[in-house]
């Protein structure tokens, strides 16, 4: 049970649901998803930044979203989008890695 649990917190589930709940507010204008979408976050950057080549990027994912939070407050839509394409991009790298892995 507690290795489920595991792979939902840091894996896939996390961050698609992340980056789910971020475009949602972002399309709401609720901020208060962002900040959430933060915190389901952390979680994955905090395991990513195990990674020796991107350890202190890794820890700075949700303060993008959060920086998307204060932009979406801000009534700045565009901004917001931008901070969010540094997660959508590690999550569709890590993505192609794994994928890569398992058709070798």
């Amino acid at each position: 049970m507690s290795d489920i649990l595991a792979m939902i917190i840091f894996g896939w589930p996390a961050i698609i649901l992340s980056l789910a709940v971020s475009a949602a507010g972002i399309l709401k204008k609720w901020p208060w998803m962002l900040v959430l979408g933060g915190v389901l976050c952390a979680p994955f950057s905090f395991y990513l930044s195990g990674w020796p080549g991107v350890r202190f990027l890794a820890l700075l994912l949700p303060l993008f979203q959060f920086g998307a939070a204060w932009a979406v407050h801000a009534k700045r839509k565009v901004l917001a989008w931008v901070l969010l394409l540094p997660l959508a991009s590690v999550s569709a790298i890590l993505a192609i890695i794994v994928l890569d892995q398992s058709i070798r």
